[in-house]
C-alpha cells in the first residue's frame, strides 16, 4: 500500500483551483482518501482533478463531508498520482 500525505490543488471542470492538504492511499486497483478544504464549493459537478506539487494528476469524485466538517472524502479513478 502506498500513501501521500500533503499538500495539493483541486482544480474543477471551469478550471477553479483550490489548495488542500490531502491524505490519500492506494491498495492494488483502487485509491482513494480524504482532502481539508477550507472555504470551497462542493456542490454541482462532484468529478475534479487532483494535482499534487509534483505535477502530477488524476481524476477523483468528491464524497460526502459532514455538515460542520471541512473534510471531504475522495475517490481517485485511474493510477494513482502518488
Amino acid at each position: 500500500m502506498s500513501r501521500y500525505r500533503g499538500p495539493a490543488t483541486l482544480i474543477s471542470r471551469d478550471g477553479a483551483e483550490v489548495e488542500v492538504y490531502v491524505d490519500l492511499r492506494a491498495k492494488q486497483r483502487e485509491w482513494s482518501g480524504t482532502a481539508t478544504i477550507g472555504d470551497f464549493d462542493a456542490t454541482g459537478l462532484h468529478e475534479r482533478t487532483l494535482r499534487l506539487p509534483d505535477g502530477r494528476e488524476a481524476q477523483v469524485q468528491l464524497g460526502g463531508s459532514a455538515a460542520w466538517s471541512d473534510v471531504i472524502e475522495l475517490v481517485g479513478s485511474g493510477s494513482p498520482p502518488f
